[in-house]
């Protein structure tokens, strides 16, 4: 049996990578910015971590988190920035809305997870 810190760990962490996958395109990538080669090698670093550990988080999760092939979805319409850059309004909409939409169900579930955490022990 997995302890429950180990649980709220491994989500957490994979919520702050998720935050941090975000922090590429929040903005959005405008037509005429220069999109870097070490840009791009960090954005594919990233999606390459976030995909390594979607496994581990769904598992970790458990049944507070329902949306593990949502997350899929979201990378897989990532594939570089590149992309990001050339995607339309249209497209570009409901990315955000599905990222954001992730992120809330992450903390939720961080959030049912803390409260199973043993108490501390009694300060003397």
């Amino acid at each position: 049996m997995t302890s429950i810190e180990n649980r709220l760990a491994v989500v957490s962490e994979y919520t702050r990578l998720w935050q941090e996958y975000f922090k590429f395109f929040s903005d959005g990538i405008d037509e005429k910015d220069h999109i870097t080669e070490q840009q791009e090698k960090q954005f594919f670093q990233l999606m390459n971590i976030l995909g390594v550990n979607h496994f581990r988080f769904s598992e970790m999760a458990g049944e507070y988190f329902k949306d593990g092939e949502m997350i899929l979805d979201v990378i897989g319409r990532t594939p570089s920035l590149d992309a990001i850059k050339h995607m339309s309004d249209a497209q570009f909409s409901p990315l955000l809305i599905d990222w954001h939409t992730l992120f809330i169900s992450m903390n939720k579930t961080i959030g049912k997870l803390k409260p199973q955490l043993p108490p501390p022990p009694p300060q003397k």
